[in-house]
């Protein structure tokens, strides 16, 4: 009768357990809103990260850029990749992490995909338990 009952009957989840596969709630956003094509300047990507579930976590941010292209992560504007460590995150906690994009006097005007990977660790940075993408526009006039 176990067996049926768990086919069909309504079932609880695990006390501790998220009942959600998504542990965040994300918003991305830049200040200023653009940068300024062929000239040297800089913009903020702000990740507002909100722990939805009911422990704390241990969150890494990962943001990349497309290769090739003359913005980044530098005023130099070679590196294409970066990784912010944010530390733990209380249940019902939001944090933010503000992350420099750079642009230089080469930079052509257009749409500059990005993608930022939000990870959840267990114990220390060198595990995963789970992982969010998101991916936004950077926009260059």
């Amino acid at each position: 009768m176990g067996l049926m009952e768990s086919l069909w009957g309504e079932q609880t989840p695990a006390e501790g357990w998220n009942v959600s596969s998504n542990p965040f709630r994300i918003s991305l956003r830049f200040a200023p809103l653009r940068l300024s094509a062929m000239k040297e300047g800089r913009v903020d990507l702000i990740v507002s990260v909100q722990n939805t579930t009911g422990q704390s976590q241990l969150v890494s941010i990962d943001a990349m850029l497309p290769r090739h292209q003359l913005v980044g992560f530098d005023p130099t504007c070679l590196h294409k990749s970066s990784e912010t460590r944010v530390g733990e995150i209380l249940p019902r906690e939001t944090k933010e992490v503000r992350v420099g994009i750079w642009a230089n006097n080469q930079t052509k005007g257009g749409d500059y995909p990005l993608e930022v990977h939000i990870y959840s660790h267990y114990l220390n940075y060198n595990k995963v338990i789970n992982y969010i993408k998101k991916s936004a526009t950077l926009r260059v006039v």
